[in-house]
């Protein structure tokens, strides 16, 4: 039984039913600035699957400092969508507050007209590399003047509250920080002259909106930035801000410019945790926790062992809108998991695309994808038990369908495994149990170690069939090949081969890179032991951190493009690229690979042929599709659609929502 999890909290003048808060999030789902009808279904999704609170946001208090691509909040013209969000998220029993947003100097020129950001001091922003322009005194005066106004103008929508964003690295920050301001007058120089601009803020937003609203404050519990806050630092300026009259301060992680992940899957789950126990020690106040904490018994423990007063589910809550009601009902088995790759959100906004999830095919597209009953129920065969297939079969099933899924292995996955066996890749293996767990509950038959055959399929009579038969790694024509000591990525993911003390990968794509971290690991002591050995004093530090980067094997991974990790996403791909440094792998890039000899690899770079010893080769130059029985079933007349990477092969966000299109469309 979860005991803290679903007990009611009280956040200055309001109830919440439960201690889950949804996090302000980017979705670049705003219309014209506005509130889309899009934002009121995504949030009205997880109001209805049990979330306690919900802070929707950023929300702009003018151009300058949100742009074009996030909603506003800047007028009275935009207060009727955020009427119709909270009464669709109130219906269901959540309260809904507003995040009140101002990048400060975080804001891209090209989002702003053209204009330059402003910020505590004309500090150049190594987020955005532009330089903004330092506010006068009268500029800051009118920016909280608009924070008060956009508050009572949450008020009027109706919402329960709003929160001041005060992490990340925005505007606020850029005055707490002696990294970023360096003014002389009333706003710089001492801790109480930084503070100056948020407690104003505060104080205004409160005597604006009285004491029947809520106001929280969102913090980075440590700025994880060189020169700037601690999580000591963070914790005496929320003393200020609880005085100047929060009822809550919700604790997140660094800037965006930190080079300490903050959300991607090697983050060990709750990893911040610590951040709000530390500032919840200093106010009295109610603190939220942040951070990869994605299991509900997780975050009833958080609460129970007093580390903060309620958790923010964020992500976990992209991947399954009912997280909250599934944990609460005690179907923790039946929560589709967050995993944390970072492909479906973080990545696509990063690319300029809304926010999605690689896991959940419906995020953001809750009514353009709403499942419903088929008109006529068929019988469907899939043949692959990979993400793609999974997802198929799962969904037929759903819409009611009579779904039998055919598997040659003995286990259902694909490359799932694959993906899960580099270090802090382990997240994608959580897919399979979830998966295995909706086929016994949606009743899809499930045909393991039985390879499909045409005349198997034949004799199943299916109405509609869906061939998910996967890849296979591409092996290219090098010299040398066929050597003993040479073997592919997949083969040492599987841990089918023993590699010598000097390894060559070949390809420096992901599959190569994590391949790379895969070999690179080897040796290095484990995370248990660190703490063992930190614990008992039993090694100095720089031998630990030493036993933490030296492993058994020496790796060179070599790249024919320019960089490395080119089909990674740009928020995932700078992590993967720290960790092989961190490890000590060596990177060739422009690089070609002529020949494999025993002992050595040879490669042109430059213009020059150079020789690289090895005792190990690894093949990691991409996959092509398994495509034997798609073609026999084509000679044969058969009817069927291809899905996933036997159609072509691509990532495991795509797999699944193909899957996922395919079988609604059945």
């Amino acid at each position: 039984m979860l005991r803290k999890l679903y007990q009611p909290i009280q956040i200055g003048p309001i109830e919440v039913k439960n201690r889950i808060c949804m996090p302000a999030l980017t979705l670049s789902y705003a219309d014209n600035r506005r509130c889309s009808q899009r934002i009121i279904d995504f949030y009205e999704a997880r109001a209805a699957g049990g979330c306690g609170l919900i802070i929707v946001g950023g929300i702009g208090i003018d151009l300058i400092g949100s742009g074009t691509i996030m909603p506003t909040i800047e007028s009275d013209e935009y207060i009727p969508g955020y009427q119709k969000l909270a009464d669709a998220c109130h219906r269901h029993g959540a309260r809904v507050m507003l995040q009140l947003f101002h990048a400060g100097r975080y804001s891209f020129s090209m989002l702003i007209g053209g204009q330059q950001s402003v910020s505590a001091s004309a500090i150049r922003s190594r987020y955005t590399r532009e330089e903004p322009r330092a506010l006068s005194v009268e500029e800051i005066l009118g920016i909280e003047e608009k924070y008060a106004a956009a508050a009572a103008r949450a008020k009027q929508a109706g919402v329960d509250g709003v929160e001041i964003i005060g992490a990340a690295g925005y505007l606020i920050c850029q005055f707490l920080s002696p990294l970023v301001n360096k003014r002389d007058d009333e706003y710089g120089g001492s801790f109480e002259n930084r503070t100056r601009f948020p407690r104003e803020v505060i104080e205004k937003v409160r005597e604006r909106v009285g004491p029947d609203f809520a106001v929280t404050i969102r913090v980075s519990g440590s700025d994880f930035v060189p020169g700037s806050h601690t999580n000591k630092e963070s914790a005496q300026a929320c003393r200020v801000f609880e005085e100047a009259g929060v009822d809550a301060i919700d604790v997140t992680g660094g800037w965006h410019e930190t080079r300490v992940p903050q959300l991607p899957m090697n983050v060990p789950r709750g990893a911040f945790t610590y951040l709000a126990a530390g500032i919840k020690r200093e106010v009295s106040v109610p603190v939220m926790a942040s951070n990869r904490i994605t299991d509900p018994r997780q975050a009833d423990k958080i609460l129970r062992e007093g580390i903060a007063d309620m958790v923010c589910i964020g992500r976990a809550q992209i991947a399954d809108p009912e997280w909250a009601r599934k944990g609460e009902e005690g179907r923790f088995e039946e929560i589709r998991p967050c995993v944390g790759c970072i492909q479906g959100c973080m990545d696509l906004l990063f690319s300029g695309q809304p926010l999605g999830c690689l896991t959940n095919p419906q995020a953001g597209l809750e009514k353009e994808r709403a499942l419903r009953p088929a008109s006529t129920p068929k019988k469907v065969v899939v043949v692959g038990a990979g993400p793609a297939g999974l997802e198929a079969a799962c969904t037929a099933a759903r819409r009611g369908h009579r779904v039998t899924l055919i598997e040659k292995q003995n286990s259902i996955g694909g490359q799932l495994p694959l993906a899960a066996a580099p270090p802090g890749r382990q997240e994608f293996i959580s897919l399979l149990p979830y998966y295995l767990g909706q086929l016994k509950k949606l009743n899809v038959t499930l045909k393991l170690g039985k390879e499909a055959t045409v005349r198997s399929l034949k004799k199943r009579a299916a109405e509609a069939l869906i061939l998910a038969t996967g890849a296979e790694p591409l092996l290219p024509e090098i010299p040398g090949i066929d050597l003993p000591q040479v073997c592919t990525a997949w083969e040492v993911l599987r841990e089918e081969v023993d590699l010598g003390r000097k390894v060559v990968v070949i390809g420096g794509g992901a599959v190569g890179v994590e391949t790379a971290l895969y070999i690179a690991a080897q040796g290095t002591i484990s995370a248990e032991t660190l703490k063992f050995l930190l614990m008992h004093e039993g090694e100095d530090f720089e031998t630990l951190r030493a036993l933490c980067q030296k492993g058994t094997r020496e790796v060179t991974l070599i790249e024919q493009l320019p960089k490395l990790g080119q089909d990674i996403g740009v928020f995932s791909r700078w992590v993967l690229l720290k960790e092989i440094k961190f490890l000590g792998v060596r990177s060739l890039t422009e690089a070609k690979v002529k020949e494999i000899r025993t002992g050595e690899v040879v490669y042109e770079k430059d213009g020059k042929e150079l020789v690289e010893p090895s005792d190990s080769v690894v093949l990691a130059l991409g996959s092509r599709p398994v495509n034997a029985l798609g073609e026999a079933l084509t000679r044969a007349g058969v009817s069927f659609k291809k899905i996933g990477d036997c159609r072509e092969p691509a990532k495991v966000i795509d797999a699944i929502h193909e899957g996922f299109t395919t079988a609604q469309e059945l």
